[in-house]
């Protein structure tokens, strides 16, 4: 497992190379063009060239990372926005999913004693097979072992 670990760690930090040294050739090339000569022609295509030739590489190291980012998160970044808030948000509502969802169970436990309660007023005599009823739904959830029928 280790070294499939730091063969990913690697390519990401191979990745992470490549695109600081292509930020720097981009940044070289906007240089060149705001002080650009007429004679510079072949200055600006080599830098270009450089340009393509990192992105190649950049493409090339795709395929060693195998880490999910959402959709969502790359448009955070492309907006200019940090990504930390996109977390942030998805962490909130996953909160309040949760609550709303918590709320429901304890609605839904607290409607099934009512019920149960009113059934054992309303029908006295059944109120054993109630109970029993209500044991039985308890157990089903539980996976209990079976015997053989003698």
């Amino acid at each position: 497992m280790q070294p499939e670990t730091n063969t990913s760690t690697n390519v990401r930090q191979s990745t992470e190379d490549k695109l600081n040294e292509l930020l720097q050739k981009l940044f070289e090339l906007s240089v060149i063009v705001y002080d650009f000569q007429p004679d510079g022609n072949k200055l600006v295509w080599k830098k270009i060239n450089d340009i393509i030739e990192h992105y190649k590489e950049i493409d090339d190291l795709k395929d060693g990372i195998d880490s999910f980012i959402p959709e969502e998160v790359i448009n955070f970044v492309e907006h200019g926005k940090n990504p930390d808030i996109f977390t942030q948000g998805f962490v909130e509502r996953a909160a309040t999913e949760n609550q709303f969802t918590n709320g429901k169970i304890k609605a839904v436990g607290e409607f099934r004693q009512l019920l149960s309660d009113e059934f054992t007023k309303s029908f006295p005599d059944l109120y054993d097979n109630a109970n029993n009823m209500l044991d039985q739904e308890s157990t089903l959830t539980v996976v209990q072992p079976t015997t053989q029928p003698e």
